[in-house]
């Protein structure tokens, strides 16, 4: 009788042993499914992330990110995918070409050019093929899901006309900046990664103003902004080392066009002021004003006596050189002893442009930036002005012709 009750129990500890055996065996199984399908999700998540690693250009958790991280940026190729790109290091350049480049910044993140912009470096690449040009695209704040938007219109047929129409000149390159770097171990490194500056209600004019100083501070050369056509080249050593006056006063030097050598006084200075001194809410302090307080401090120079300016090396051109025109009048015709103009596109950035009618504008751009408006027939980005073409207007301009371009 006392058998079977210790007979039972065996069983029941048997059982209950083979149960905690077996639960033992479910929960490892179970694990290594987990492991298993966390492993092929992780592969699956790194075989993403690296295909957009072989584009050179990525996007992971909303911030753009360059391979390699350490690299200025990318020259952007048109037609080809970016891992073909070529890396960007503007310390590897030659000193003497960069004190002899043109140079644009762009830096509203939109990684297009509108008509108006296209034709500014047009011209000036056109005018001066025996210089450097480069266009600097800024990134953008929020990639997004993948690359973001704006960037992808590089390769969009739809978006790259300013692109197709500056890859036709060999003395100009497009870069696509990795502004995190390009900021990192300068004087304005602090300024970039604070980011007060993202929060001031000019943060692209600041961005611009510093970059801007950033540039001729690392490599020296000619910066102009993107509304400015230039009309004939740069040749002599007066666009050397030089500044704009804004006006026929001489009381207002601009920041909009301006060339000084790698290792100028006049830059090492603005870029200490600059670095040391911020302001969210000033518009053009960092700018206009930023120059002429270091150029009262370090040539004495005074307001409305060019003068008075006691630095041999820093020349002061009048304003007819680039900014025939004031502000407020910069639809008027323009003079014939210019080498440039300032089309005040924060003023007339509306205007509406008939590409072939008698505009000044259109006029000069049929000269200049001849192969923008063949690009404008074929589709522009209609980021800044409405663009209107109207052939039946003017049917003999229909076969001009441009260096092969019929427009």
């Amino acid at each position: 009788m006392d058998l079977i009750p210790a007979r039972c129990l065996n069983q029941r500890k048997l059982r209950k042993h083979n149960t905690s055996l077996f639960v033992l065996i479910r929960g490892l199984i179970f694990a290594i499914s987990c492991l298993f399908f966390i492993k092929l999700s992780l592969q699956e998540w790194l075989s993403g992330i690296n295909k957009r690693e072989d584009s050179k250009v990525f996007c992971l958790n909303g911030n753009l990110l360059f391979i390699p991280s350490e690299a200025d940026g990318l020259v952007v190729k048109p037609y080809v995918n970016p891992e073909e790109w070529e890396i960007y290091n503007g310390s590897s350049l030659n000193e003497a070409a960069n004190n002899q480049r043109i140079f644009f910044h762009e830096t509203s993140g939109r990684s297009e050019l509108s008509l108006r912009q296209c034709c500014a470096v047009e011209s000036a690449a056109r005018h001066n093929p025996d210089r450097n040009i480069q266009l600097f695209l800024g990134s953008s704040d929020n990639c997004g899901d993948g690359i973001n938007r704006p960037f992808r219109k590089i390769f969009s047929s739809q978006f790259s006309s300013w692109l197709k129409v500056l890859s036709r000149y060999t003395n100009l390159s497009v870069v696509y900046l990795n502004e995190g770097y390009y900021f990192s171990g300068t004087p304005f490194q602090d300024w970039y990664r604070k980011g007060e500056w993202r929060k001031s209600p000019f943060k692209m004019g600041h961005l611009s103003d510093f970059i801007r100083i950033l540039t001729l501070y690392k490599g020296g050369g000619m910066y102009m902004d993107l509304d400015i056509m230039t009309l004939k080249t740069f040749h002599g050593i007066m666009f050397n080392n030089y500044l704009v006056y804004e006006n026929a006063k001489m009381d207002t030097i601009g920041n909009s066009i301006m060339h000084f050598e790698r290792g100028h006084q006049i830059t090492i200075e603005l870029i200490r002021l600059l670095s040391e001194e911020y302001d969210p809410e000033a518009y053009v302090y960092h700018g206009p004003d930023a120059i002429a307080e270091v150029m009262n401090r370090v040539c004495g120079l005074v307001a409305g006596n060019p003068n008075s300016n006691k630095c041999g090396d820093v020349k002061l051109l009048p304003h007819r050189y680039f900014h025939p025109v004031a502000a407020m009048f910069s639809h008027m015709l323009f003079k014939n002893d210019i080498n440039g103009t300032n089309q005040w596109n924060s003023i007339s950035r509306n205007e509406r442009i008939d590409i072939y009618s008698n505009q000044v504008f259109s006029v000069l751009a049929r000269e200049h930036c001849p192969l923008t408006l063949s690009g404008a027939v074929a589709g522009f980005p209609n980021t800044e002005n409405k663009i209107v073409v109207v052939a039946c207007l003017a049917p003999n301009q229909s076969d001009r012709k441009y260096d092969g371009v019929t427009l």
